[in-house]
């Protein structure tokens, strides 16, 4: 059996559980392709090969290096062949003989077609490797034969694997055209959004100063009965982290790695404090004595979410005011947000998702008009912490159209292509996506759809076309 282990903080890769070693052949594959990759696209990869290891030792009862070893590092035909049978693994829930547990082709069920664009990324990435293999292997260095004889090889492998990522790729294009279902960009509506911080809302407590210690001490003014967490100090950790999810787009991660010296103060902005949203070592603060004790360590996604964030004035002091005064002074470091129980680590991705699925329970038992199926607007998924950066998308989005819309008007330039091509690239340098992201085209198709709805209800519920169609009585049961 194999498992995907982080190196450090350098990179991933596939051990064998047995022998604690990587296989060379992954291992090959993540020294020439995958090192000066992102950790996450390095860990997505080492997965879905891990995966591919899995399948063929189950199948053949031998490693998947032994077997390629067997064939003098030349037989890359046969790992293609089996590219049917990986898909078929991955779609029975990673076992080889359960035919039962194949979907059925007539039936198209959402879980059904996630589990085929899962299963087409899969197969896509093992698809890369094996390119690796053959481009690596089928060379004069492994084999006594001429230069246009390998070069045929390659050839032909490249045109099987063209086929076969082909064909995956229709899974795969499927998948691209599913994130433009816009319950994938589930947010929440602005009553949604109101109550569901009634219940995130921390008690309210007064500080009072120990004159004798020094110790800045809470007395209870008002309980929130909706709040289902008993501790004020983890209160208040979930209201802050949450108000940066939604207030500033933040991901968890990146709030996950906030410490006291990400927050400078504005020069220019008045009342205003800047956000450093970065990894560890991005920049030129001195980390060297920064040690992240987390298994899973956060990390920012790509190079262009690292950005600098204007935040409030009061954020900041909310901010500084938890990490002074109501986290436990036993933690020894200078993240922002601190585990509530000994040894004090830092916040983890695990806690901050068990924490919030408290808390959207309680939104859930208090208010359930939110989650009646009746309504259109009706909350019918589990709410992830992403809803959040959602709902900051689509109301930044909005207030930045308005805006350019009232500067384009004023410059003589009234162009809305023009405008929300502005607005998503806006959208996109403040919430952290690349280039070649989608998500900011997706929320302004989306902003889009709604705006031109919204326009066409004013229309039809305007005076000049409202008629009656029948003389009814008032009386009747409308």
């Amino acid at each position: 059996m194999y498992k995907v282990e982080k190196c450090g903080d350098e990179f991933w890769c596939i051990l064998d559980v047995q022998t604690t070693m990587p296989p060379l052949l992954s291992f090959r594959w993540l020294e020439s392709k995958l090192k000066e990759k992102k950790l996450g696209t390095q860990k997505s990869y080492m997965d879905s090969v891990k995966l591919f290891y899995d399948f063929w030792l189950q199948k053949h009862g031998v490693s998947l290096d032994y077997s390629f070893y067997r064939t003098d590092y030349q037989d890359v035909e046969a790992l293609i062949v089996e590219l049917d049978a990986f898909w078929d693994f991955l779609l029975a829930d990673k076992q080889i003989s359960n035919v039962a547990m194949l979907p059925s082709s007539f039936i198209a069920t959402d879980e059904t077609n996630r589990k085929k664009r899962t299963a087409a990324k899969h197969c896509t990435v093992v698809c890369n490797f094996i390119k690796f293999l053959s481009s690596t292997y089928l060379t004069a260095s492994y084999i006594d034969e001429d230069r246009n004889t390998l070069r045929r090889l390659r050839t032909e492998t490249e045109e099987r694997l063209n086929e076969a990522r082909e064909k995956f790729n229709k899974f795969s294009k499927s998948a691209a055209r599913a994130t433009t279902n816009f319950d994938d960009l589930k947010s929440l509506t602005e009553e949604q959004y109101e109550d569901f911080f009634k219940v995130l809302l921390p008690d309210v407590m007064k500080p009072l100063k120990n004159d004798k210690t020094g110790v800045i001490e809470w007395e209870l003014i008002k309980k929130n009965r909706l709040n289902p967490i008993v501790s004020y100090e983890v209160q208040m950790r979930n209201y802050l982290l949450t108000n940066l999810l939604v207030k500033y787009g933040l991901r968890i991660g990146e709030s996950l790695l906030l410490r006291k010296n990400s927050f400078k103060k504005s020069r220019t902005v008045k009342n205003s404090w800047i956000m450093s949203v970065r990894n560890l070592s991005d920049d030129a603060l001195d980390d060297s004595a920064i040690e992240d004790e987390r298994n899973n360590k956060p990390q920012i996604k790509t190079k262009f979410s690292n950005r600098l964030i204007h935040i409030t004035a009061n954020d900041y002091r909310n901010l500084m005011t938890y990490y002074r005064f109501i986290r436990t002074p036993e933690a020894k470091h200078d993240f922002i947000f601190s585990a509530s129980i000994s040894p004090f680590k830092p916040s983890s991705y695990s806690t901050v998702m068990t924490q919030f699925k408290n808390v959207t329970e309680s939104f859930k038992s208090h208010f359930p008009e939110h989650f009646d199926p009746k309504y259109a607007e009706s909350i019918t998924k589990s709410i992830s912490p992403h809803w959040l950066r959602h709902t900051w998308a689509f109301g930044t989005m909005e207030n930045l159209y308005f805006n350019l819309k009232d500067e384009f008007i004023e410059a003589g330039a009234v162009n809305i292509k023009g405008i929300m091509a502005e607005v998503r690239e806006q959208l996109r340098l403040l919430g952290g996506w690349s280039d070649k992201s989608t998500m900011p085209s997706l929320y302004g198709k989306r902003f889009e759809l709604r705006n031109a709805n919204e326009t066409l209800i004013r229309v039809y519920n305007s005076p000049k076309s409202d008629v009656d169609l029948y003389d009814f009585d008032e009386g009747l049961p409308w």
